[in-house]
């Protein structure tokens, strides 16, 4: 039988919920601190190029850094009061289906900025703008740090440590997980046309034909020939991380089973 103990104690409960409950508060500061702070200074912004978001603060819910990080946070909080003790929550965050989700959302998050966003995007608040501090907005990167390394490392270790004691459909459960970042991908694309925001370049179909083609004239056949492209590799991404973690679970049961 496998053995939970340490996932199952109110001592673990009691840090998922503090982590929990930290990661959502992180997550109000972004915003308000970003509505309070950098706006005022959003001309300047945009024009050198330093930030993209011109919206507001509450358009960071729509990256799916954020969002995952959110799924997380929000798991944590029901699985520790699942703990706690309420029996419908301990049977809905026991759900492998569920947590292998998540764990696969939160995983691409940390794979895709160590990757790609890092090396390329850099990801971090001015601390001053033309000699003047913008005061708390400093902590965003803190956020940021917490966001893209600190959750998906941790979260992704807790799969490691099945809650139940049974093996899950590899492939068909990695089917599933696409549902939600294939909705994700198509609804990003589709607002951008309209408000102009797009979380990420590469969702951006005039954008990548100008970074790939940047003498020619912008097709809009290649532009979503491109998008669709994007959205094939990164499913293709999804799918496979989602299989060895599938994988990663089922071999850990075997070992455990035959353990005892």
């Amino acid at each position: 039988m496998m053995k939970t103990s340490l996932i199952r104690s109110k001592a673990f409960a009691v840090f998922c919920l503090l982590f929990g409950v930290f990661g959502i508060l992180l997550m109000a500061h972004h915003i308000f601190s970003y509505e309070a702070i950098l706006r005022p200074h959003m001309d300047y912004l945009i024009e050198n190029q330093i930030i993209t978001n011109d919206k507001s603060g509450f358009t960071f819910l729509r990256m799916f850094t954020n969002e995952s990080n959110i799924f997380v946070d929000v798991y944590l909080i029901l699985f520790a009061l699942g703990v706690f003790g309420n029996e419908k929550l301990r049977r809905f965050t026991d759900n492998d289906g569920l947590r292998g989700g998540i764990t696969l959302y939160i995983a691409v998050t940390g794979i895709i900025y160590f990757c790609v966003l890092l090396p390329f995007g850099g990801g971090t608040f001015p601390t001053e703008i033309n000699g003047v501090s913008t005061g708390g907005m400093w902590f965003s990167n803190v956020v940021n740090t917490w966001n893209h390394l600190i959750t998906p490392v941790m979260f992704t270790a807790f799969w490691f440590f099945p809650v139940e004691n049974r093996k899950i459909p590899k492939v068909k459960y990695a089917l599933s997980y696409l549902i939600y970042p294939i909705c994700y991908f198509i609804m990003c694309i589709i607002w951008g046309a309209f408000d102009g925001f797009y979380p990420y370049p590469f969702l951006n179909g005039r954008q990548m034909f100008g970074m790939l083609f940047k003498d020619k004239v912008y097709s809009g056949a290649i532009g979503v020939g491109l998008l669709a492209a994007v959205v094939i590799i990164l499913s293709a991404i999804f799918f496979g991380v989602g299989c060895a973690l599938n994988a990663i679970h089922n071999k850990r049961i075997k070992e455990e089973n035959k353990a005892d």
